[in-house]
C-alpha cells in the first residue's frame, strides 16, 4: 500500500494513473461490456456464471461470489502472487514510467537511459532559450512580443527559439558530452540519408513540455509564419508518451481551483495562464485519453473542455466530453464566441471575461441538444419530432435519475409537449443494462469475513459505516467541505479505519483530490475486497451529504448503543467496583438513555 516502500505516494499514484484497470484486466479475464461495467469470470475462484465486475469509473474489481476486490495493484498482486512493491514494479514497466534504482542490471541500464535523456531535453531547453535572447533569435522575439507575452511568461514556460542552421542544437550537445546516438533517442535529432544526424527543429518557436513533476520530457515547436506544418511535436521516447501527459499541469496542478479547463494549444494555455487563469491545460494536440482523462479526475471536480468551434473541434469535443463523462469526471464545454480561440479572447476581453464563458459552460446533454438544434429545422412538425426524439434517446443515456427528470421537464415545457409522453419516449430508448447482477445484502449477523476482529453485529456494523463514509468522500472529494465540521479521525472507532482517514481528511483538508482507486491504494490488503464491494454497491447514492450525514448519526446511535451494553454489563459483574465508579457509571447511563430518548423522538 501507498507509503510502505521507497517509492513516492507521487510516484505510485502515477503508476496507477497509467495503467487503466479494464486494460489490465483484459490481459487476463474475458470482459463483457454491460451498462457501463464489465464482466466476466473471476479469475480466482471456479464459476460458470460470471460473478467478476470491473468499474472502470472508480478503477476497481469486484468478484460477487468469492469477495475478493481492489484496484489494480491488488489486481495484479493476486493474479501473478506478487507483493504489493512487485506489483508496482510491473505495472511501472508497462506504463514505461521510471522508477528508482534497484539491483536488476537491466532496470539500472534502463533507468541510466531514461535520466540521460532528460538530461538531454533539460540541455536543449537552455540552449533553446538562449537561441532567443541571442542576435538570431531577434525575429522570435518579436513574435511573441506581438503575440502578447511578457518576459516573466516567456522565462516561467522556458520558452525558447530554434535557430535556422541544420545542426546548431546537435553540435551544441555534442560540446556537452552527449552522443549522436542519445540525441537519437531524445527525438531531438534525426538520422539522415548519409548516415549523419541533423536537428529535428529548426527556426521555430520551442514549447518545452513539462511532466507532473517538472521535468523537461518533450518539445513543441511552431512556426512563426504560414508555412506548415503549424506545430510540429517530439516523437514519443523512453520518457514522454503524448497520451499521458497535460501541457502545463505541473502549474494547473496548485492553482487551487476546483475546475481544470482544457484548451488545444500551447498559446492558448500560455496567454490564459499569463492573465491569471492558471487552472488550463492542453492537451498536446491528441485526442482526450482514458489517461489524460483519469489525470484531470484526480486533480478537478469540473473539466472544462474549450476546443474550436468548427465541425472537426465540435467533433472532438463531443469525443472528449464522453470519455470524461464515462470515465466519472463532472464535464462541460465551453464555447468562444465568434469563432475566436480562448488565446484571442481572453487578450480582447480579459480574463473575467473568459472566467464569465467558463461559468457558463454547458454540460454534456446541453452540448450536445445545442449542436442537434442548429443541425435540425423545427419549424415544421416532422422536424420537431425527429429534434425531440434525438433529444429522448440523449436523456435515455444518462443513468441519474434526477438528472433525467430534470432535463424532461426543460425540454417538456420548452416544446409544448406533456412531460407523460417525453418520459414515454425517453423509456422506450433506454438500453438493455445487460444481465442484472443480484447483489448479496450485508447480513452483520453472519460470521465476519473481511472484518475478522469485530466481536459482534454492533461492532462490525459500526465498522461498515465507518467504511462507507471513507469510501463515498473517496468518490465525492466536494462532499467534505460540506460535512467537515461533523468529522474528523475520531469519528471513527477501528484503528484501520482511523488510519485510512487520517490520510483521506489530510488530502481533502489541503484541496487534494483522492479517488476510489487510490482508497484502495492505501488500504490493507486484507480490507481491499471490503472496500470494492462497497465502492461497488452502496456508493450509489441521489444525495452524498446526506448519505454521509446519515452514517454519522448511525455511528453516534451504534456507538451509544454499544457502551450502553458495556456499562449495563459493568454494573452487573461489578461487585468490586468503587462507589466513585459506580456513580459515574450510572450517570453516564442516564445521560445515553437520554440521548437514545431524543434520537428517536428526531
Amino acid at each position: 500500500m501507498i507509503g510502505v516502500s521507497r517509492y513516492s505516494d507521487e510516484l505510485i499514484e502515477e503508476i496507477r494513473i497509467n495503467n487503466d484497470i479494464v486494460d489490465v484486466v483484459s490481459e487476463y479475464v474475458k470482459l463483457e461490456k454491460k451498462g457501463k461495467n464489465y464482466f466476466g469470470l473471476c479469475p480466482f475462484h471456479r464459476e460458470k456464471t460470471p460473478s467478476f465486475s470491473v468499474e472502470p469509473t472508480k478503477q476497481i474489481f469486484y468478484c460477487f461470489s468469492c469477495n475478493k476486490g481492489g484496484g489494480v495493484f491488488q489486481f495484479i498482486s493476486l493474479i501473478e502472487k506478487l507483493d504489493f512493491i512487485e506489483s508496482v514494479r510491473l505495472l511501472a514497466d508497462r506504463a514505461k514510467i521510471q522508477l528508482p534504482e534497484g539491483d536488476d542490471e537491466e532496470q539500472i541500464e534502463k533507468a541510466r537511459q531514461k535520466h540521460e535523456i532528460m538530461e538531454v531535453n533539460l540541455q536543449a531547453a537552455r540552449f533553446f532559450y538562449e537561441a532567443l535572447n541571442s542576435p538570431q533569435g531577434e525575429a522570435a522575439r518579436k513574435y511573441l512580443i506581438k503575440r502578447g507575452l511578457s518576459e516573466h511568461t516567456v522565462r516561467k514556460f522556458g520558452i525558447g527559439y530554434a535557430p535556422e542552421e541544420w545542426n546548431g542544437l546537435l553540435k551544441y550537445l555534442l560540446s556537452k558530452g552527449f552522443t549522436e546516438p542519445v540525441t537519437l533517442k531524445s527525438g531531438l535529432a534525426l538520422k539522415g540519408k548519409n548516415g549523419g544526424f541533423y536537428d529535428r527543429f529548426r527556426e521555430r518557436i520551442m514549447f518545452p513540455i513539462f511532466d507532473i513533476r517538472g521535468n523537461v520530457i518533450a518539445f513543441g515547436g511552431r512556426v512563426m509564419d504560414d508555412s506548415m506544418p503549424k506545430y510540429m511535436n517530439s516523437p514519443e521516447t523512453m520518457v514522454y508518451s503524448k497520451g499521458k501527459h497535460l501541457y502545463a499541469l505541473n502549474f494547473a496542478k496548485n492553482s487551487g481551483e476546483k475546475r481544470l479547463i482544457v484548451v488545444e494549444g500551447y498559446m492558448d494555455v500560455i496567454s490564459l495562464h499569463q492573465s491569471g487563469i492558471i487552472n488550463t491545460v492542453a492537451s498536446l494536440g491528441t485526442a482526450m485519453t482514458d489517461s489524460q482523462g483519469r489525470i484531470l479526475k484526480k486533480y478537478a471536480e469540473e473539466v472544462v473542455i474549450s476546443y474550436d468551434a468548427d465541425t472537426a473541434g465540435q467533433a472532438a469535443t463531443i469525443r472528449g466530453l464522453d470519455l470524461l463523462n464515462d470515465i466519472g469526471c463532472n464535464v462541460k464545454v465551453l464555447t468562444v464566441p465568434d469563432g475566436k480561440d480562448p488565446d484571442e479572447y481572453v487578450r480582447k476581453n480579459g480574463p473575467d471575461g473568459f472566467v464569465k464563458l467558463a461559468d457558463k459552460a454547458l454540460s454534456l446533454i446541453e452540448y450536445k441538444i445545442k449542436i442537434l438544434r442548429k443541425e435540425i429545422d423545427t419549424s415544421e412538425t416532422e422536424g420537431k419530432i425527429n429534434f425531440l426524439n434525438k433529444v429522448a434517446l440523449i436523456i435515455s443515456r444518462l443513468d441519474n435519475n434526477v438528472e433525467r427528470e430534470m432535463y424532461i421537464k426543460k425540454f417538456a415545457s420548452e416544446y409544448e409537449i406533456s412531460e407523460e409522453a417525453m418520459y414515454s419516449e425517453v423509456v422506450k430508448m433506454l438500453r438493455p443494462r445487460g444481465n442484472t447482477v443480484i447483489k448479496p445484502a450485508v447480513n452483520y449477523d453472519a460470521p465476519a469475513r473481511s472484518i475478522a476482529d469485530s466481536k459482534n453485529a454492533g461492532d462490525r456494523k459500526l465498522i461498515h459505516e465507518e467504511r462507507f463514509i471513507l469510501s463515498l468522500l473517496c468518490v465525492d472529494n466536494s462532499t467534505y467541505k460540506q460535512i467537515k465540521d461533523k468529522l474528523n479521525v475520531n469519528t471513527f472507532s477501528d484503528e484501520e479505519n482511523k488510519r485510512i482517514a487520517n490520510i483521506i481528511l489530510e488530502r481533502l483538508g489541503n484541496n487534494k483530490g483522492i479517488v476510489p482507486a487510490e482508497l484502495l491504494s492505501i488500504t490493507g490488503k486484507e480490507y481491499s475486497g471490503e472496500f470494492a464491494r462497497i465502492l461497488n454497491e452502496e456508493c450509489h447514492c441521489d444525495d452524498n451529504i446526506k448519505a454521509i450525514l446519515g452514517k454519522i448519526r448511525n455511528i453516534e446511535i451504534i456507538s451509544t448503543d454499544l457502551r450502553q451494553k458495556e456499562i449495563l454489563e459493568l454494573l452487573r459483574n461489578g461487585n468490586n467496583l468503587p462507589e466513585g465508579d459506580v456513580e459515574k457509571l450510572k450517570q453516564e447511563l442516564r445521560n445515553i438513555n437520554l440521548f437514545i430518548k431524543r434520537q428517536k423522538s428526531v
